[in-house]
């Protein structure tokens, strides 16, 4: 089994945490469980879609929502996906760019309250042919609610940084 510290020595009892897993280190097959998880809620959501001029229904209007859900308001898929996008972040601190989206599903709703966890799993690396010190991943992340429900997943290629051609050691991050 690979390790992948989250925190690496810098002195005498002092260490740094590392932001995002190195290329090099990542092999297809990897899962990464993206914790502690977060929980929706409706009022939250519409604060967003307001500040991101989101003005559908479904995104500020409680009532039509709840019509459009089935009897009970939804969270907007747009929030849905920028949380689980979000979530990602720690492990995938060292993305130059976002290459690709593909296959985004939203099989379920997510409800005011739930709890969401996500994962990751890396379906393919290589190097780059045009930049060799940054490789491509390809990588599917899932999200269910703590019920079960799948509720998200969506894979995306995503140019990485191999280990030392990173910015990240320069700027004082591991």
């Amino acid at each position: 089994m690979t390790s992948h510290p989250s925190h690496i020595a810098i002195g005498e009892n002092e260490y740094v945490e590392t932001l995002g897993l190195e290329l090099d280190a990542i092999e297809p097959g990897l899962v990464i469980e993206h914790r502690p998880g977060f929980a929706f809620s409706l009022a939250e959501a519409r604060y967003r879609s307001a500040l991101a001029g989101d003005h559908a229904p479904v995104a500020v209007d409680p009532a039509f929502a709840a019509l459009a859900g089935g009897g009970e308001a939804a969270i907007a898929q747009t929030w849905v996906l920028t949380a689980v996008v979000a979530a990602t972040t720690r492990a995938f601190g060292r993305v130059v760019a976002n290459l690709a989206w593909e296959n985004v599903r939203f099989p379920g709703p997510v409800r005011d309250g739930d709890f969401v966890l996500v994962t990751s799993t890396i379906l393919g690396k290589r190097n780059s042919a045009s930049r060799p010190e940054q490789g491509i991943l390809h990588v599917r992340t899932d999200a269910v609610t703590r019920g079960g429900t799948e509720v998200c997943s969506f894979e995306r290629r995503l140019l990485v940084y191999r280990g030392a051609s990173a910015p990240h050691r320069a700027a004082g991050y591991a």
